[in-house]
């Protein structure tokens, strides 16, 4: 019986989701979660609002060297709003501290298919494993299947953290709910 609860509250949530977000434009992906600003980005905005961080990044896949023009992961999520600078405080409560660990972005897209990070390992100073949302392939436009954008991480070993067509980036805060004794 509570399973069937559960599977019932969360096909209403999935209904609710959706609803929110059917007037988004098909080009556009949604930023929610743990994050002060969320909102829709379409390719435009993130050339407009965050020109100052686009790159060429340079990989290989499939045998086959490609360049693409792309903005870091990590600026989409400052522009979102998630803290992302570490302050060391010795007297900090170390069940607070540096809450920015305990976050984990949740990259999806269009045909469901999923990629996690921490946060910690996006940023610099610590990880320092640049994810990117490509909008263009060797100066062209991405395809219909592989954008509007596409996640890659040209550091990973394999491919198989990168997501074609990302529909939407979530935010996770993994704070555990009860404290050690």
């Amino acid at each position: 019986m509570n399973r069937m609860k559960l599977v019932c509250a969360l096909a209403l949530l999935m209904g609710v989701a959706a609803s929110l977000h059917a007037d988004r434009p098909p080009d556009a992906i949604s930023v929610d979660g743990c994050v002060s600003k969320p909102d829709d980005w379409t390719v435009a905005r993130l050339k407009s609002e965050l020109s100052a961080d686009i790159g060429t990044v340079s990989y290989t896949t499939k045998d086959q060297k490609h360049t693409s023009s792309a903005v870091p992961l990590v600026a989409l999520l400052k522009a979102s709003g998630v803290s992302t600078q570490l302050k060391a405080d010795p007297t900090a409560d170390p069940k607070t501290k540096h809450h920015e660990l305990r976050l984990v972005v949740v990259v999806q897209g269009v045909d469901g298919y999923v990629a996690t990070f921490s946060l910690a390992e996006l940023l610099g100073e610590l990880g320092n494993r640049p994810a990117w949302l490509a909008f263009e392939m060797d100066e062209k436009p991405l395809s219909a299947t592989e954008g509007p954008l596409k996640l890659i991480v040209p550091d990973d070993q394999k491919p198989a953290r990168w997501v074609h067509a990302v529909r939407s980036i979530s935010v996770v805060d993994i704070t555990p709910t009860t404290q050690p004794v």
